[in-house]
C-alpha cells in the first residue's frame, strides 16, 4: 500500500536544492519528511505524519490519513503546497 498513489498529488515546495517536489505516495511522504525536510523540524505535526506513514506501511492506517497528515506538517512547517 505504500506505493499506492494517493489523488490528488501533494505539490511541495522545499529548500534548495530540492525546490517543488511532487508527492504521490505513502512512501514518497515518508522519504521526504526523513531525508529532505528542512531542518531542524521535530514538530509534533512531522513527527505524527511520519508516525502515520509507518502505520500505513503496517497496514493500520490509510492514504488518506497519511496524505492528510503530510499536509499538516507540510503547513506546519511555512512550506507551500497544493
Amino acid at each position: 500500500m505504500y506505493d499506492a498513489k494517493w489523488h490528488p498529488p501533494v505539490a511541495i515546495d522545499l529548500p534548495r536544492p530540492y525546490g517543488r517536489q511532487t508527492i504521490t505516495t505513502v512512501r514518497e511522504a515518508a522519504d521526504c519528511l526523513m531525508d529532505i525536510w528542512p531542518e531542524p523540524d521535530h514538530s509534533p505535526e512531522r513527527d505524527e505524519a511520519l508516525r502515520i506513514c509507518l502505520e500505513v506501511f503496517e497496514g493500520n492506517a490509510g492514504l488518506g490519513d497519511a496524505r492528510d497528515a503530510f499536509l499538516t506538517a507540510a503547513r506546519s512547517a511555512g512550506l507551500s503546497t497544493s
